[in-house]
């Protein structure tokens, strides 16, 4: 089963500097941009968070963790959401 990686800019309260924050998930079919934000929004609404920037989803590619982690921060700084397939 594919393991995905999710990743998204978020703060607490506004005027903090946002951070990434990463879960993974597991899934039989590959996840489309809407179903990883709907899956986003579900988590920062129990966290308490705030999504960061214009709630815009990108694909990074898959990869080994590192290399997955790293593209997240070449994302552009204004991308709320990126994710990516994780290798085994």
């Amino acid at each position: 089963m594919p393991k995905y990686l999710i990743s998204y800019r978020r703060t607490e309260s506004s005027g903090q500097k946002p951070e990434w924050t990463s879960f993974t998930t597991q899934s039989e079919a590959s996840l489309e941009a809407h179903a990883i934000r709907e899956r986003v929004d579900r988590r920062i609404s129990v966290l308490g968070e705030q999504l960061w920037g214009n709630g815009e989803v990108a694909w990074i590619g898959g990869g080994r963790l590192d290399d997955v982690l790293y593209r997240r921060e070449e994302a552009a700084p204004e991308m709320s959401i990126v994710y990516g397939l994780l290798e085994e």
